[in-house]
């Protein structure tokens, strides 16, 4: 309560000051005070333009921002379904060399690929026997 007496009363003075003050003085007021309004009027409409550039430039910069931060999952999730296919397809290729040596399929290379030597002759035929008509 104070204070609105105290504003109350400074408000008062003020316009005691006014009325004690000669025409051409409060002419000279008067013009300082619009001119400080149209100072004041241009300021805000200055600061409306720049906040609105800014809000501009924040909502490009965050689209950019979603942007590549979608690139970067995308490229991330498709590393790891690259690093996924080279992990099964190791893990198969062990899988298949067990299979291959737990069915019989052989495992020792001398068995997948004999040497290749002369075949040796079976005992005395030299020619295959004659059909019969």
């Amino acid at each position: 309560m104070g204070q609105i007496f105290c504003l109350f009363v400074d408000k008062l003075s003020i316009v005691r000051t006014f009325d004690q003050m000669p025409v051409g003085s409060l002419k000279e007021v008067l013009k300082q005070l619009e001119e400080e309004k149209k100072s004041l009027q241009n300021q805000l409409k200055d600061y409306e333009l720049r906040l609105e550039q800014e809000a501009k430039a924040y909502h490009k910069a965050n689209d950019e921002r979603r942007m590549y931060l979608s690139e970067i999952l995308q490229t991330s999730a498709t590393v790891n379904v690259v690093e996924r296919q080279k992990t099964d397809a190791l893990m198969s290729k062990g899988e298949n060399q067990k299979l291959r040596g737990r069915y019989g399929v052989a495992g020792n290379p001398k068995m997948v690929n004999p040497p290749k030597e002369s075949i040796k002759k079976t005992a005395g035929m030299k020619h295959l026997p004659k059909l019969k008509h």
